[in-house]
């Protein structure tokens, strides 16, 4: 058994010796440098460019990203991806067949056990016939990576499969608008609502089978989405016609999952949870549009965020997208610091419970953005930085590594909190 570990971590080295070695001749190519340009680039001496390991240290990372003029996660995703040649050792339950694995590996992801999940679906993508198979596996395994908190990872199944020859064109649809819905969450809002739009195009031409539905319903969804979240705080008037779009863009897409909730395919309430939300995102879209109901509108939004620990699926959810709602609503239409002060405590500590529930790093970076605001908006009464505590460390860290547009603030996030316990920045 130690021999086995032992050839494997070898095996792990070697690989990635080779794979550095790439990038650093792809980096000289690309450049039109010599070895000792390149080293100059990268700070090492030219002898000594690849470590011994074969895993560089963060700074080189850094400079050879740089070289590249790639992003650094782009360098690392190529550095640790595992040999395309080595397949994964058919283990555990004995099931073969596809259609076995697939149903297993989404019972699983629905009963939140997202690690076997993960893996029944690799297992029935390495056994699937066509390629539309092999993309519906990526599907589920995507899906199971987003839920347990992995981003990046969520959409590297989904890209894997977004080019295949031969997948039928209901999945492939519906693979871009998990994709156009994880941009969005990672603050890509251009690029969510450009991929969207097409999905609503093509789905327009097809049969409308379930899974073309799914995909209509989720593109909606990510598009309201990002046309809501592009609205500005302030001088927001001249931007209704976007919220009307959302607005329309919300109302069709709970239409479409209350038609696949009563058809025959299984689509029950664990499968379109994110539909539950619609009516909390149209309430904030309903005060851009007719500030007289605002007041109205943030009575109901606080009573769906105090609202108490229902279990069933989706609520927590629901009370999430409703603390969104009520933080931008407040910051709109709320005169009184005080008065919008604990709304948007209320707001950040609903976000805060979900995304440290549930690793989502939209929310936690919502959670963020608004407990900063509320700390600046306090002034003179804020009390330096807090404790980083666990949660709070996991909650910057899975912004930070999942959510690309937040990097931008990652002096303010650190600002905020103390860099460890008893400390101060």
């Amino acid at each position: 058994m130690m021999d086995d570990a032992i050839t494997a971590d070898t095996a792990r080295e070697a690989l990635a010796r080779v794979r550095l070695e790439e990038l650093q001749a792809l980096a000289r190519t690309y450049r039109n440098w010599s070895v000792k340009e390149l080293a100059n680039a990268l700070g090492r001496q030219p002898g000594r460019l690849v470590p011994e390991s074969g895993m560089p240290k963060i700074d080189l990372v850094v400079s050879l990203a740089r070289a590249l003029d790639w992003p650094i996660e782009a360098v690392v995703e190529h550095l640790v991806k595992p040999d395309a040649a080595a397949r994964p050792p058919m283990h555990g339950d004995g099931r073969t067949d596809f259609a076995s694995l697939y149903n297993a590996s989404l019972e699983k992801r629905l009963g939140r056990d997202y690690f076997e999940a993960i893996r029944l679906a690799v297992r029935a993508g390495s056994v699937a016939d066509t390629p539309t198979r092999r993309a519906a596996a990526s599907v589920i395994e995507s899906d199971a990576h987003e839920a347990s908190g992995s981003y990046l990872e969520a959409l590297r199944c989904l890209r894997s499969v977004a080019q295949l020859d031969g997948v039928e064109l209901c999945w492939r649809l519906l693979i871009d608008a998990k994709i156009a819905n994880i941009l969005f969450m990672q603050g890509n809002r251009t690029q969510a609502i450009g991929i969207a739009s097409t999905v609503l195009e093509y789905a327009a031409r097809t049969d409308a089978g379930h899974v073309a539905l799914l995909a209509q319903s989720l593109a909606l969804w990510a598009r309201a989405h990002a046309l809501r979240s592009s609205i500005p705080v302030a001088n927001f008037d001249a931007w209704k016609p976007m919220a009307a779009s959302a607005e329309q863009d919300f109302r069709t897409c709970g239409d479409i999952a209350e038609e696949l909730r009563a058809s025959e395919h299984g689509y029950g309430d664990r499968n379109l949870t994110f539909t539950t939300s619609i009516d909390v995102s149209m309430l904030e879209l309903r005060a851009l549009r007719d500030h007289e109901q605002s007041g109205a509108i943030l009575t109901s939004l606080l009573e769906v965020v105090r609202e108490g620990g229902a279990v069933s699926p989706g609520v927590s959810e629901r009370k999430a997208w409703a603390a969104i709602a009520l933080a931008n609503t407040a910051k709109r239409f709320v005169s009184d610091d005080m008065q919008l002060w604990g709304m948007l405590e209320l707001a950040s500590a609903a976000l805060r419970a979900h995304a440290a529930a549930t690793s989502n790093w939209y929310f936690a970076h919502q959670h963020l953005e608004l407990d900063s605001e509320r700390r600046r908006r306090l002034g003179t009464l804020a009390h330096g930085s807090r404790t980083l505590d666990a949660t709070e460390a996991k909650l910057v860290a899975g912004v930070l590594g999942h959510v690309p547009a937040s990097r931008a603030r990652a002096d303010d996030y650190f600002t905020l909190y103390a860099t460890r316990e008893g400390s101060r920045p």
